[in-house]
């Protein structure tokens, strides 16, 4: 039987130049010398936490309650500029769980490779097979984006938001008394959503690692919730999470060069920017903020790329 070798994650006790040589797995993860590392961050789960002030006044805060649940309030401002409240309890449970089952364990890499030694029939093809179908368990994908580049992984938005969308119930819930309360309908709905994570919710990367895992700087939605904060895609994935429980409107992702928006599947107004995707347009909406902006407006910087068609990517979330 030939020699199985480790995978990325093993380079710190490896020769480099042998993993390379796998080309396909050796800068996968691009981790560069952490194998075994963490962000160094201690995050207290059952501690009070404020994320502080965000755009336009806006505050997030989470405290554990005496039964066991984070008790969250946002006060943000909706996109006419009234000032909006929401409250809503999430589950610590759903959002350690959604890092679990999202990103790599060396640990589990570990296990997966002994797995391989103890069968006989296992060879190096095999192994790298193995290797793909773990990464796509656990929401990842690798990808080249140009011809002669190493695959890289990155974070697969529409399973993130298909496996989390029933653990921001409890969001879309609070949106809908809200909007009950105030005699709304289900469009103000997704607009205070948007409204909600764009400005509600501070702007701010993610760690590389979490519980252990490598998280490729992405936040799973109840993670986001729990934070308080993300980046583009940590808080697209996150809105397009609450939007799914509000409408049966089809979503897609979508990514330019370092950034990653959403789309809206409706007839655009001529205002609006969207995009053309088999053969029906869906209107751009900017999660990341700080900055509120309705559905149909984008940053220059995206509005620039669009045009270009720099790397765009489109990711249906239907």
């Amino acid at each position: 039987m030939k020699p199985i070798c480790l995978n990325p994650l093993y380079h710190l006790r490896r020769d480099l130049r042998v993993l390379l040589s796998l080309g396909l797995f050796a800068a996968a993860l691009g981790l560069a010398g952490a194998a075994r590392a963490s962000d160094g961050h201690v995050y207290e789960e059952d501690a009070s936490l404020s994320v502080g002030e965000g755009a336009g006044g806006a505050t997030y805060t989470r405290r554990l309650s005496h039964e066991g649940h984070y008790e969250v309030q946002a006060n943000f401002r909706s996109f006419s500029g009234d000032p909006l409240s929401l409250a809503f309890r999430l589950s610590p449970e759903s959002s350690r769980e959604s890092v679990q089952e999202f990103g790599v364990s060396v640990q589990e890499l570990d296990a997966l490779m002994e797995a391989c030694r103890a069968r006989k029939s296992c060879d190096q093809e095999e192994f790298n097979r193995d290797t793909t179908r773990y990464y796509r368990e656990h929401a990842l994908q690798l990808s080249q984006e140009q011809a002669g580049q190493t695959p890289r992984l990155r974070v697969d938005v529409p399973r993130v938001v298909e496996r989390n969308r029933a653990r921001v119930k409890p969001v879309a819930a609070a949106l809908r008394r809200l909007a009950a309360e105030q005699g709304r309908d289900t469009e103000w709905m997704m607009e205070a959503a948007m409204a909600l994570v764009q400005s509600g919710m501070v702007y701010r990367q993610p760690a590389t690692w979490d519980g252990g895992r490598k998280i490729l700087g992405f936040y799973p939605p109840p993670r986001a919730l729990e934070r308080g904060y993300g980046d583009c895609d940590t808080k697209s994935a996150l809105l397009a999470a609450i939007l799914q429980n509000l409408s049966n409107t089809q979503l897609v992702g979508v990514h330019v060069p370092k950034h990653y928006l959403l789309g809206i599947a409706r007839t655009p107004r001529s205002d609006q920017a969207y995009i053309i995707h088999r053969g029906r347009p869906f209107v751009l909406v900017e999660a990341a903020g700080p900055a509120p902006r309705r559905p149909g407006q984008v940053s220059e910087a995206t509005h620039t790329a669009l045009v270009m068609k720099q790397a765009l990517r489109v990711d249906p979330m239907f």
